[in-house]
């Protein structure tokens, strides 16, 4: 399992001892990694920035959210977030008619009353405000404080992820609870990414009664592995990137709110290929 920032995954895939191994990505959820900088060595059980905003972007075209503008942090992870957010905003037909760069400085714990509803102000009118802040420097200020009393959603308030404390469905009340026990805190997406990857292994070496490398892989990536994962329905690795298919809550500090796909949001193969990157969309040679 890899814990590290994009280019520290790719320089360890790329590491010859690595040549052949098995590794998971359970930190960054780039579309690169996904994609033209994939490796045929590393698999993904963090779910993919793609697959939270195309999740969103789901919720938004159900509830006929379409008026939306969005604010956008200035680090790494937040304008990654934020392409994604564009990306996903196309695939589904939505358009931003509005964005705005977040890069005060100043401490917005005093100064968030008088600051946001001026920030907020010539976006003018809209159905939605998403927030690109994957960092959560500012977004938490920017609730209750816009100048129009309208939804946030994005990085802060309703949001899309791949696991919160808020799942109790599918027997995740479970899983909740022994990692509460375990560890004296609440389990995070990562947490449940790097819980993913060693079940994956688990499940492989227990189904093939085999520890190398190479037959690990082809069973896990075979159709003949699945996970169960507390989502409701078993968990499989798409064969053209390595990323683990699986669906996003949408979900609030206090409750989930939906799970995607959302009805209504078909595949010609598989209803979870609707969210983050499709076969006919990648451009990742390593696993051909």
């Amino acid at each position: 399992m890899i814990d590290a920032g994009p280019e520290d995954i790719i320089a360890i895939a790329d590491l010859a001892e690595a040549e052949g191994a098995v590794l998971f990505n359970t930190s960054a959820g780039d579309l690169a990694l996904r994609d033209v900088e994939c490796r045929g060595n590393l698999l993904h059980t963090l779910a993919s920035d793609a697959m939270r905003t195309d999740a969103l972007a789901q919720v938004l075209v159900k509830k006929r959210w379409d008026d939306l503008v969005m604010i956008t942090g200035t680090h790494a992870s937040d304008l990654s977030y934020a392409e994604a957010v564009r990306r996903s905003l196309t695939k589904f037909g939505l358009d931003l008619n509005g964005e705005k760069e977040w890069a005060f400085d100043a401490d917005m714990r005093r100064n968030a009353s008088q600051e946001v509803p001026l920030f907020t102000q010539d976006f003018g009118d809209y159905d939605a405000l998403i927030i690109a802040d994957e960092v959560h420097d500012f977004g938490r200020y920017v609730l209750y404080n816009t100048w129009q009393a309208r939804p946030v959603v994005g990085s802060e308030g309703l949001t899309a992820v791949g696991w919160s404390p808020v799942i109790e469905q599918w027997g995740a009340a479970q899983l909740q609870s022994r990692f509460e026990d375990e560890h004296a805190r609440e389990m995070t997406a990562q947490d449940y990414a790097a819980w993913a990857a060693v079940r994956t292994l688990g499940e492989a070496m227990a189904r093939t009664n085999a520890s190398d490398p190479e037959t690990l892989r082809g069973y896990i990536m075979s159709d003949q592995f699945e996970l169960a994962g507390f989502k409701g329905r078993p968990l499989t690795y798409r064969d053209w990137n390595g990323q683990l298919r699986q669906p996003i809550a949408i979900v609030h500090p206090r409750a989930l709110v939906a799970q995607a796909p959302l009805e209504g949001f078909l595949h010609q193969t598989n209803e979870l290929d609707s969210l983050g990157l499709d076969r006919p969309e990648s451009k990742c040679e390593a696993f051909q």
